[in-house]
């Protein structure tokens, strides 16, 4: 990288960064833009100055907020206005804190040089290699506006099923935190009051409630030893989840979990088929194009496989029938993609995929409540009856004993 200053035709002067082989190739840069050079320094290591310290961190682009500037940068790139112009537009409208820094380093980046997809491509956290990749095919064949709609149709697509999945999952996450609260409170407060009790009187105690007094004296015990191991373990397993193995070995389990997992292969043949047909309709070169999904499908198990099908169709064979191959890739995406093969319209017959995957989305997302509610019932009213009969058996015979 290499920091320069420059004046323009009226006299302005301007500074910024390029990142070039030499000298000599920064100052041919300069003058490509019209510029002329005034002092060129090249630095060691390239680093942004950015505030936020430890709280940078929590800092993120939300979904919809990459939605709506995206739709926003194509209607005034459709206008007519230069690209620098759009972004310092957008940088005065938006409130995200980040995404104002991310359109300032963009002005610096592109003024510096640039090209857009290649400004945005230094910026991973905000911008997918789905986004940049499809930014640079609408660049290479002059379609910026309309590539840039078609992703923002793509992003909405994915915001909504994963807004619709969030919304299904909330009532069994609250059902199940609410029975564990439930049981720290009743075996640490209340059994511990009605144990007393029943010592106190030397009652023959009944095995449920042998079980839950043997329990709460565990918990109340080692107390010190077990919310640490908890957390301990909660913490190890976020650190295996960050490893290559433990990500893969999860990802695996996902697809094998009853009721949950034909949904993540709904959503991971979802996002294949949109991703296929937006790239394909921007013009990116198939092997390109299954790398890209490969890398943004979101499960480690389908990307393997998708490794196995770029490196058939690099070696000549056609998609549809290395799909065939690939067990997660039911028989609908396979002879749809094979009929859009022999007649050329593989954007198509993805887009139709897209659509009939996002119905069955929707469908299984709305009788899923349905399929996990009888389940929970049980394991709640289960639950229940164990801490009745446990507490409240005993106490017949302790009505005995007080008459």
């Amino acid at each position: 990288f290499f920091q320069y200053k420059a004046r323009s035709d009226t006299g302005k002067l301007l500074s910024g960064a390029i990142e070039a082989v030499s000298e000599q190739a920064v100052l041919q840069k300069i003058e490509e833009m019209g510029y002329t050079p005034i002092s060129i320094q090249q630095e060691r290591a390239r680093g942004r100055k950015e505030g936020g310290g430890i709280f940078k961190r929590f800092e993120k682009v939300k979904a919809k907020d990459l939605v709506m500037l995206t739709r926003q940068m194509a209607s005034l790139i459709k206008a007519g206005i230069p690209i620098m112009t759009v972004l310092q537009v957008l940088e005065k409208q938006t409130e995200n804190k980040l995404m104002v820094k991310t359109l300032a380093q963009l002005q610096e980046d592109v003024s510096g040089g640039a090209s857009f997809s290649e400004a945005l491509s230094r910026h991973p956290g905000v911008f997918s290699d789905l986004y940049v990749n499809t930014v640079l095919a609408g660049e290479t064949g002059g379609v910026l506006p309309e590539v840039l709609d078609r992703l923002a149709t793509l992003l909405e697509s994915e915001l909504e099923t994963r807004t619709a999945v969030k919304s299904a999952m909330r009532y069994p996450v609250i059902a199940v935190f609410v029975m564990v609260a439930a049981f720290f409170i009743l075996t640490t407060l209340v059994v511990p009051q009605f144990a007393e009790i029943y010592r106190a009187v030397q009652l023959e105690l009944p095995m449920p409630t042998q079980v839950l007094i043997a329990l709460s004296d565990f918990i109340n015990t080692y107390y010190y030893v077990i919310f640490p191991a908890i957390l301990v373990l909660i913490m190890a397993f976020i650190r295996f989840k960050k490893t290559k193995y433990g990500h893969y070995q999860i990802d695996k389990y996902k697809l094998r979990v009853p009721i949950f997992g034909p949904l993540f292969i709904k959503l991971a043949m979802f996002r294949f088929s949109k991703m296929l047909a937006t790239l394909e309709k921007s013009g990116v070169p198939i092997l390109k194009i299954i790398e890209i999904i490969g890398k943004t499908v979101g499960n480690d198990i389908i990307a393997e496989q998708l490794a196995s099908l770029r490196a058939d169709v690099r070696d000549g064979k056609g998609i549809s029938k290395s799909l065939i191959k690939l067990p997660l890739f039911p028989p609908l995406v396979t002879s749809m993609l094979a009929i859009g093969e022999e007649t050329g319209r593989i954007d198509e017959m993805a887009e139709f995929i897209g659509y009939y995957y996002d119905q069955e989305i929707k469908y299984t997302i709305a009788t899923l409540t349905d399929l996990i509610e009888p389940i929970l019932t049980i394991v709640i009213a289960v639950g229940v009856l164990f801490f009745a009969l446990a507490i409240f058996l005993p106490m017949w015979d302790l009505i005995q004993v007080i008459g």
